[in-house]
């Protein structure tokens, strides 16, 4: 899991060293063990259908397993084409436009 979750990150962000799954695992320690976190909130998850920004969890994790599944390195509009046909309900556009906003909430977070 940790392993997706970094090279997520990483094909996400492109940072100029990539993160190991090791540090993805420290930063959500330190962020889960932040004082603001409300402890009931973790307790009590959002309903796995809930649509966020127009997106459902389940769109969200088909486009990241695509996002790693099909690597930066190949034709962008190849790329995207094959992304978009990974994620039901969703167009390369769409799939496009949630991945930069994804991208700028966590470049705007650093």
């Amino acid at each position: 899991r940790w392993d997706a979750i970094a090279t997520f990150i990483n094909n996400l962000c492109k940072p100029q060293d990539p993160r190991t799954k090791e540090q993805c695992i420290e930063t959500y320690n330190k962020l889960a063990k932040k004082p603001n976190n409300n402890s009931n909130a973790a307790a009590a998850p959002a309903p796995a259908a809930a649509p966020v920004d127009g997106w459902t969890e389940e769109q969200d994790k088909l486009l990241q397993a695509s996002l790693a599944k099909y690597p930066a390195s190949m034709d962008k509009n190849e790329r995207w084409t094959s992304i978009a046909k990974e994620v039901p309900g969703k167009n390369k556009k769409d799939c496009v436009t949630r991945f930069k906003a994804i991208r700028d909430a966590i470049k705007n977070k650093k």
